[in-house]
């Protein structure tokens, strides 16, 4: 999910349930966009911004983050020349509020729930106004652009903003 909000992998693809037929579509649309990627020398360099770690960083935060996640996104964004630190999540996880009802956070709701529900794009829809929305994935398109008409279908399992798991970040 971190990677996806980052703008790293084509978008509605980081909840997708492991025997969903969907793996398959976005196996086959991922190797399209490398290639064209390629062709066209875009590169991480070309797309990641501090405002994308920002985005993975609100996400985390919305879902409910880990340990691996800090570490994960610290590096990331250091070996991409952006300062990236634990003052971000603090900073971010003051103002995000934990709306992914899922475990280990949430009550008994898994990914797959999540997923059918309306997944990452359907709750970075519900968080954009915490996220940098010009900020470009590797389909070429923005996070905003990305988002603009995800819809969430269970309030309970993607809350809303005023109903939230815990009012600040995890």
């Amino acid at each position: 999910s971190l990677a996806e909000t980052m703008g790293f992998s084509l978008p509605g693809g980081a909840s997708i349930p492991a025997p969903d037929a969907n793996h398959t579509r976005l196996a086959s649309a991922s190797g399209r966009r490398i290639v064209q990627m390629v062709w066209e020398d875009i590169r991480p360099s070309s797309f990641l911004s501090r405002g994308s770690f920002e985005n993975s960083i609100a996400a985390a935060m919305a879902m409910g983050c880990s340990t691996n996640a800090i570490i994960h996104v610290i590096a990331i964004g250091r070996r991409a020349g952006f300062n990236v630190s634990l003052d971000d999540f603090d900073r971010i996880g003051r103002k995000v509020p934990v709306i992914a009802n899922i475990r280990p956070n949430g009550d008994t709701y898994l990914m797959e729930d999540f997923y059918y529900a309306g997944g990452l794009l359907g709750m970075l829809n519900r968080i954009n106004g915490y996220l940098q929305t010009k900020c470009m994935n590797v389909n070429g398109k923005s996070i905003g652009q990305n988002i603009k008409n995800a819809e969430v279908y269970n309030d309970d399992i993607i809350r809303t903003l005023d109903n939230p798991i815990c009012p600040t970040g995890a």
